[in-house]
């Protein structure tokens, strides 16, 4: 499935961005997360969140799978020191009972979202799976994109990674750093944008 999406959805994607006034921006307004279990998180503003992970992942995207164990040990190691820590689930065709079966199959530790409208999508940019988006503690977003280099590309995994820029992120703001946005190119499967244009005729 993951293989027909990515021939045939980035036309459907650039036209939605295009069609897009504008992404919002982070800290336009307060970032309310729902998790599968109904509860409601708001953790920009209870002051002790020093961080906000949002990590967009697809049930059958081989990519994302192969850093199931990466992100739970950034869940673990980094909620502890303060940053909540997101998985968002971006199709609509995962529902709780298959997000709670995925997590269960590959050991995932944090808190599952389902974001069928793609809201949070939209609130960070994101186009692709496993891709990162991280928020300060001001709501600003100041970086999106892979979770580190370990793909080249598509297929081309390398055989050691040698840069870990989510982790540098996270390590920075813990230090106290103020950070401007950076992007980096993430590498996995495109998000579909298909129903999102008919959502918002």
């Amino acid at each position: 499935m993951y293989r027909q999406r990515n021939t045939s959805l980035l036309a459907a994607l650039l036209t939605l961005v295009c069609a897009w006034p504008s992404l919002p921006k982070a800290g336009d307004a307060p970032l309310r997360i729902t998790d599968i279990d109904g509860k409601t998180h708001e953790p920009l503003a209870s002051g002790k969140t020093k961080a906000v992970v949002l990590v967009f992942v697809l049930r059958d995207c081989p990519v994302s799978n192969v850093y199931a164990p990466e992100m739970t040990r950034i869940h673990k190691e980094y909620s502890k020191k303060g940053v909540a820590i997101f998985l968002v689930h971006t199709d609509r065709d995962t529902d709780t009972k298959a997000a709670r079966a995925h997590a269960k199959e590959y050991k995932l530790s944090a808190p599952l979202v389902l974001d069928h409208d793609h809201k949070l999508v939209r609130r960070a940019g994101a186009v692709i799976t496993p891709e990162a988006a991280v928020f300060d503690a001001k709501g600003h977003l100041v970086y999106r994109g892979r979770i580190d280099n370990l793909y080249a590309d598509y297929g081309k995994k390398r055989f050691n990674t040698t840069r870990h820029e989510l982790r540098e992120t996270l390590d920075a703001l813990l230090a106290g750093k103020s950070l401007v946005k950076r992007t980096t190119k993430a590498v996995g499967c495109y998000i579909d944008f298909s129903n999102d244009k008919k959502d918002n005729k």
